[in-house]
């Protein structure tokens, strides 16, 4: 008999060989030949309690749910000598050559080795913590890599400006709250209770908001595939870099949306800071895109009144529609239409075509 005594919860391990009629149990397993009897406390069998029998190489073999006998029935395999036995709160794995599966009952207890214990709260900590190290290891190496690129300077974006040259939560964490916390207080100071009146709206051509060199890359960039975009390589990521690097200010919010609204485990330490600046220089030019994509992106908090954040949301979107987001005048002048107010209803219209000829390869 092998005696398991786990942390929480005595374990007895009873391996008896089916040589009598009491063998055929109805939950066996046709090719069943022993099986081992789990116990809660000494003298008590585990009942009902799920299991699996495998080989230590993850094959199962049999599985079933204990009866009021306690009994998990097992099998060998051919020339597999490490077995797994699992319930839903233990592990245990056991050495059993194969002669053992052909020897009397008493040389069979004789023959099987405990070769370990585990929980399987143990297994899930031990599972966290490898996790836990594997992400440490690959987050210094995320910061290494930054403070090469820091140094170098030559990333495709580096005509944003040196960044620091060593990466720290803390001053990372401190750049991103400080320009969050301006958008924030912008937001609250220029977006009034009731929104912006669409019935003002002016339709401005993208240079009346600041420089547009280079404008056809941008168009070029914004007209392409979904897949291009989220790659950002090629012909039209460059020529819209390029389009930045020459001061177009679309392309600097083209930029920002492209790697905000990436994957942040998909981006490199530098590219999240080249973000931070961007945000930066978008809203020292007061870019009404910012405004709408910071305020789309921010969580709710338990509790909120979700029909009051979307009203204060499509406040942000008109305000920003009206500051040359060309994005959210196509989307509020379709929300604008809506509106049982003809003059509305006209002005909807209006943002739409405004849009289309700004972003005349918008997809």
């Amino acid at each position: 008999m092998l005696k398991l005594l786990p942390a929480r919860t005595l374990f007895t391990l009873s391996l008896l060989s089916l040589l009598s009629p009491l063998s055929h149990a109805a939950d066996a397993p046709a090719a069943a030949g022993h099986y081992l009897t789990l116990y809660a406390v000494p003298g008590v069998p585990q009942d009902d309690d799920p299991y699996t029998w495998s080989t230590a190489g993850g094959k199962q073999l049999t599985k079933g749910v204990t009866k009021a006998d306690g009994r998990a029935y097992v099998k060998g395999e051919q020339g597999e000598e490490n077995y797994v036995l699992k319930t839903l709160s233990m592990r245990w794995q056991l050495k059993v050559p194969a002669q053992c599966w052909q020897s009397a009952p008493e040389a069979f207890l004789d023959c099987v080795k405990l070769a370990k214990t585990t929980s399987r709260y143990d297994e899930e900590q031990e599972a966290l913590k490898l996790a836990e190290r594997q992400k440490d290891e690959k987050m210094r190496a995320k910061i290494a890599a930054y403070a090469v690129a820091a140094r170098a300077n030559d990333d495709a974006l580096a005509w944003l400006g040196r960044l620091p040259s060593s990466w720290t939560l803390e001053d990372y964490g401190k750049r991103l709250l400080g320009i969050g916390d301006k958008i924030t207080r912008h937001i609250a100071d220029e977006v009034k209770e009731g929104g912006a009146d669409a019935r003002r709206f002016v339709c401005r051509a993208p240079a009346h908001y600041g420089p547009v060199p280079d404008q056809a890359a941008v168009e070029a960039w914004m007209g392409s595939p979904g897949e291009v975009r989220k790659a950002r390589a090629g012909p039209a990521w460059d020529g819209l870099v390029e389009a930045g690097k020459n001061g177009n200010w679309m392309a600097h919010l083209e930029l920002y949306y492209a790697l905000a609204g990436a994957n942040v485990s998909e981006l490199s330490l530098l590219e999240q800071y080249r973000i931070v600046q961007l945000m930066e220089w978008l809203h020292m030019q007061e870019v009404g895109g910012l405004y709408s994509f910071f305020s789309a992106n921010l969580p709710l908090t338990p509790g909120s009144d979700y029909q009051a954040a979307w009203r204060r949301q499509d406040q942000v979107f008109l305000y920003a529609a009206m500051r040359g987001d060309y994005h959210q005048q196509y989307r509020m002048g379709n929300v604008v239409q809506r509106e049982t107010d003809p003059a509305l209803v006209e002005m909807g219209k209006a943002m739409q075509a405004c849009a289309r000829a700004a972003m005349p390869h918008r997809r």
